[in-house]
């Protein structure tokens, strides 16, 4: 279920760029990813972000599809294992411990489950990797 905060803070400051993109703050964001964890389906959660982000005045308007495929793969980013995110971003464990200068037995702890990187790692991983572009370049 969708919450409170999840549909009055999203709308405000959305804007779509030159692209055709919907775009969103860093402060939207922010919240997303943390309102993700307390969704089990990512479907479900996509859904009640992108109909957030429409105009209530504008019952013509439709939800942006590429938006609900950011929004997807933005709860997985948020709640898979990280074994699965170094998947979805292409790299193997080596690779993520060179690229991002992160000690190799740090990325083996998080992709054994031994540890848990902390949650904004995820998120600034995915980005640099572009898995996710919510943003204006």
């Amino acid at each position: 279920m969708v919450t409170m905060s999840l549909l009055t803070a999203f709308a405000i400051g959305t804007r779509i760029s030159r692209k055709g993109k919907t775009i969103m703050t860093d402060k939207q964001i922010y919240r997303l990813y943390g309102e993700a964890a307390n969704y089990t389906d990512p479907d479900a959660f996509a859904s009640d972000a992108a109909l957030s982000l429409l105009d209530p005045d504008d019952p013509g308007q439709e939800a942006d599809m590429a938006l609900f495929e950011q929004l997807c793969t933005l709860w997985h980013i948020a709640n898979d294992p990280f074994k699965s995110l170094l998947e979805r971003m292409g790299l193997n464990q080596t690779q993520c411990s060179t690229r991002f200068c992160i000690p190799l037995r740090t990325v083996q702890d998080w992709a054994g489950d031994r540890r848990t990187p902390p949650p904004y790692v995820r998120l600034m991983m995915a980005e640099a990797v572009r898995l996710v572009e919510l943003r204006d370049e």
